[in-house]
């Protein structure tokens, strides 16, 4: 069938890093990474297709691609500094390793993959995949497969739609090649997964959920990069304009604001390929006398006003920084963003992440903390 298409410009792209940094939780990728891309994918007068996923045909077959890893100790950079100085790290050779994990997962499956999915939202993990799609002249999806960012990869709209994590191929930064035929579950792919990224001194990257894109329509976050462009853009013309850019945002995210204040205290540890810590926030404004707390893995998950659960995982939290508004990472350096100006806002998880099945997925019981999951807007509002 004829699939109808938008072109995206460079201004659609940097708007979809600005909307994305925000969506992507503190996660997702680093918007220097993504705007990278971008101007390298430019340069080389690289087309990015944006095609919503209802206009491709059902037996089409798309897969996730994506980076896993995140913070480890010391001792495992020590180790392997040997491999990281022998292979040299650049974004190219980020690049070459997602394109291989890609062609071994099609040699391994025997068939052709139509588009890669981004396995989140993020500034730079929601561009990869367009990058590479441009590429090889392949069409991206105008969704993703979480409809924020995770810090795991079994935190995923495909597990809620039952499609199977595996087969999955990994190649490492020393380009060594992983392939995965089967996993009892997506939580025991992670564990895998993330024993090889760290491993590889805290990343490698990884092609999987080979399906069909009848079984996709019901594992994305449908028209997602099409909403993060629409963000960045309400930004950035605000920002043209001289005004600021809150009211704007709000209207087209649906965002809640939930706090503003100012950072006590960021505190964040590497360990398990992951980035662990708090933000502390002290309220100013209409919020002053009270206090927030922001727990993150990776990704903010949790946050409470006056040490009462406000916002939880799934539901997104966007932290942003006042003066530029932009949305801050958790992929920085310990007390990075002490001293900092800025304004909490939550915004609802999409419906699949509210079903019961999402709740048990990405709920707070799964970081083994035990509080029963409600919609933020009922603890803001106490109804």
């Amino acid at each position: 069938m004829k699939i109808g298409m938008k072109t995206l410009t460079k201004e659609n792209l940097y708007d979809y890093a600005t909307g994305s940094a925000i969506l992507g939780c503190g996660g997702g990728g680093s918007s220097e990474s993504g705007i990278n891309m971008i101007d390298k994918a430019f340069e080389k007068d690289y087309k990015f297709k944006l095609v919503d996923i209802n206009e491709i045909d059902d037996e089409k077959i798309l897969c996730v691609l994506a980076g896993v890893g995140g913070g480890v100790s010391q001792e495992i950079k020590d180790k392997v500094a040997p491999y990281t100085e022998k292979f040299k790290q650049t974004s190219e050779t980020r690049l070459t390793r997602l394109s291989r994990s890609s062609e071994e997962l099609s040699a391994y499956i025997g068939k052709e993959i139509f588009s890669y999915i981004a396995a989140e939202t993020g500034a730079g993990n929601g561009i990869l995949p367009m990058y590479l799609n441009a590429r090889e002249g392949k069409p991206s999806i105008d969704g993703d497969c979480c409809g924020r960012a995770k810090p795991e990869m079994g935190l995923s709209l495909t597990r809620v739609a039952n499609i199977p994590v595996t087969p999955l191929t990994m190649i490492s930064p020393f380009m060594e090649t992983v392939i995965i035929k089967n996993a009892v579950d997506d939580d025991r792919a992670e564990e895998i997964t993330r024993a090889v990224a760290v491993a590889s001194g805290g990343n490698a990257t990884v092609a999987r959920c080979p399906a069909p894109v009848r079984k996709f329509k019901k594992a994305i976050a449908v028209n997602q990069v099409a909403l993060c462009i629409n963000i960045g853009q309400v930004i950035r013309e605000a920002k043209l304009a001289n005004k600021s850019p809150e009211s704007e945002f709000i209207k087209v995210s649906k965002a809640t604001k939930l706090f503003e204040g100012k950072v006590k205290s960021f505190e964040m540890e590497g360990r398990g390929g992951f980035n662990w810590g708090n933000w502390y926030i002290d309220g100013t404004d209409s919020y002053k006398n009270h206090k927030m707390k922001i727990w993150f893995k990776n990704e903010f998950l949790i946050g409470w006003t006056d040490d009462l659960p406000k916002i939880m995982c799934p539901d997104l939290i966007c932290v942003i920084e006042n003066s530029s508004f932009e949305g801050l990472s958790n992929f920085v350096e310990n007390k990075t963003h002490n001293g900092k100006l800025v304004s909490v806002y939550g915004i609802k998880a999409i419906d699949q992440w509210r079903t019961p099945k999402g709740i048990e997925i990405f709920g707070p019981k799964h970081f083994g903390f035990n509080i029963e999951y409600k919609p933020f807007e009922k603890l803001v509002h106490g109804h």
